[in-house]
């Protein structure tokens, strides 16, 4: 019943498409789909996410030509940044805000720090009025509105709790082969649009450092992708490697705000002890040109997370990774059969002489060392950064992808197999055994439950899927032909 990637996603969009011309407008707060974090933002915009060619809000074309560095201290958000706006060369500043009556409202005009500012980024804006950017000296600076956020990285991490909906009825009425072709279609399109992200992000920064990116990304956490993306931004890929391994990683952990000079004496173990002192002996030589200003610092979360996952032992993880970085890149850009298995056993050679036995700086060693990437981890690393990028040039390889296993659920999972099977635990275990098919939840819940804003009321998703089963029933010929056989989509 199922259809070759890409074409099932190209029947998921026009389905989804079809669902939202037939709801009824609600007025909501915020624009759709959007998740409203002015630190991801800007570090979506630095990755590359959006691209580098825009139209300005007076129709000018904008393109980016170097993203610039992050400010270490006060002022504009990227320094040394350099654009061409109808073909005029402007060097300078980047301001990112959420909205943009914020240059106002944080008294950016008033202030000298942001008279070098070229360019005003922001996802929003009133709809009635115009807001225009000036600098002290009231010189005009040009603006971006950002494309209506992408939503290629999920939700965000806190979501409503979630109840059975209306669609557990037409779901309950459908045969379980129907609702497998609705998943695949949805995990297909999901799929799709995270191959086009890591398309876009290394034709905007390099391939390189869009993969060291999305590999942190995958390390992070729910709670700490963004932390993480972040931090891939402010020490590249590039300068890393030109590093020997200590060296390297003092500058992750510096940069990330985990080391200070009181931590060795505080620490317990004689092991972090003499860690640490390895580590601040290199950090303190560079802490003045890397270190941000307080308020730039990163914002990491380590509540709610297993020991294993705690931010600092996944920054130790991404230090280890990087000893092995040509194997890794290997696997990214010749990606060979049986990817899964090759990945699985590089993994289980992976080690560190602290981080395989410690899950804090502060916490006593484990009893037995732990594998660096546990297989949840692994599983993420695999389905959203070496498939994507894998099958953004193989569609073939999606067959290997749909084979791969499921992660322990979550609370996204839970959410989502609650919403649309309920109580039925017999089709949420069969529905969320592999992980395309948790992706596939993922992208449905996303796309309609948290796009809802009736409290499921008005939502027109359960009376339209009579059309998906409808077209499920369709002889697979017919589906092919009405998908286009073409599949031409990155």
């Amino acid at each position: 019943m199922s259809l070759p990637y890409p074409l099932a996603a190209t029947e998921y969009e026009r389905f989804r498409r079809l669902v939202w011309s037939r709801a009824t407008p609600v007025v909501r707060s915020a624009r759709l789909g959007f998740a409203g974090d002015e630190l991801e933002i800007q570090a979506r915009w630095f990755g590359g996410e959006f691209g580098r060619t825009f139209t300005g809000t007076e129709g000018e074309r904008v393109e980016v030509v170097q993203f610039g560095h992050w400010n270490r201290g006060a002022g504009p958000d990227f320094t040394e940044s350099a654009l061409l706006v109808d073909g005029e060369l402007r060097r300078g500043a980047v301001e990112v805000d959420l909205d943009a009556r914020n240059w106002e409202r944080h008294g950016h005009g008033d202030n000298p720090e942001f008279n070098g500012v070229v360019l005003h980024v922001f996802a929003d804006r009133p709809a009635s009025s115009r807001v225009f950017t000036r600098t002290e000296s009231h010189r005009h600076v040009a603006q971006v509105l950002l494309p209506q956020y992408s939503g290629l990285q999920g939700p965000p991490d806190f979501l409503p709790e979630a109840y059975p909906g209306r669609c557990l009825a037409p779901l309950a009425r459908m045969h379980d082969r129907e609702i497998e072709s609705l998943l695949l279609a949805a995990a297909q399109y999901r799929m799709r649009r995270k191959a086009e992200r890591l398309r876009v992000m290394a034709g905007a920064i390099s391939r390189e450092q869009a993969l060291f990116q999305a590999v942190a990304e995958a390390l992070g956490f729910r709670h700490n992708k963004t932390a993480m993306a972040i931090l891939a931004q402010r020490c590249p890929v590039g300068e890393l490697l030109r590093m020997d391994p200590v060296r390297r990683e003092a500058r992750l952990f510096g940069a990330a705000g985990f080391l200070d000079p009181s931590l060795a004496e505080m620490a317990r173990m004689a092991d972090t002890r003499a860690y640490l002192r390895r580590l601040w002996d290199r950090w303190w030589t560079m802490r003045g040109e890397v270190e941000p200003d307080p308020r730039r610092a990163i914002r990491w979360r380590a509540d709610g997370t297993r020991p294993l996952n705690h931010p600092q032992r996944r920054l130790g993880a991404l230090a280890g990774l990087l000893d092995r970085w040509e194997e890794l890149r290997s696997l990214w850009e010749k990606p060979g059969d049986r990817l899964e298995q090759h990945v699985n056993n590089w993994s289980k050679t992976l080690a560190h002489p602290y981080w395989s036995r410690h899950c804090t700086l502060r916490s006593p060693a484990l009893p037995q060392p732990c594998r660096l990437i546990g297989k949840d981890r692994l599983r993420d690393l695999l389905g959203n950064v070496l498939f994507p990028g894998a099958i953004g040039v193989s569609p073939d390889r999606w067959s290997e992808y749909a084979r791969l296993g499921g992660v322990d659920s979550n609370q996204k999972l839970k959410r989502a197999a609650l919403r649309l099977f309920g109580s039925d635990q017999q089709r949420r275990k069969l529905f969320t055994s592999y992980y395309h098919q948790q992706q596939g939840l993922l992208q449905i819940y996303e796309d309609f439950c948290l796009e809802d804003a009736s409290d499921c009321r008005d939502c027109p998703f359960p009376e339209q899927l009579l059309q998906w089963r409808d077209s499920a029933r369709a002889k697979p010929a017919a589906r092919l032909e009405a998908a286009g056989a073409d599949g031409n989509f990155l």
